[in-house]
């Protein structure tokens, strides 16, 4: 039981840690200074922890990686939508 609320709270707190870039870039309509790189990275190693929680049925990090896998998409269209 304590290991889930540990990775529920773990993978909330990764996950909503790129919301405010979400934010900002809305705001500004401005993607410039966001590495492509970064956003490939983040979200090839999200959709890999979210094929392993599947695999070992984890219901935490499925959700919370799931989560960050689609605030990183969102970020990823903002990048094409707003690039100049």
């Amino acid at each position: 039981m304590i290991e889930n609320i540990i990775g529920f709270a773990a993978g909330f707190l990764i996950a909503v840690s790129m919301i405010p870039q979400v934010i900002k870039s809305y705001k500004t309509k401005s993607v410039e200074d966001i590495s492509p790189l970064m956003l490939f990275v983040i979200g090839i190693g999200t959709a890999l922890w979210v094929i392993y929680g599947i695999l070992i049925t984890s219901f935490p990090i499925i959700a919370m990686d799931g989560f960050g896998f689609l605030v990183n998409l969102i970020l990823i269209y903002m990048k094409i939508v707003y690039r100049k």
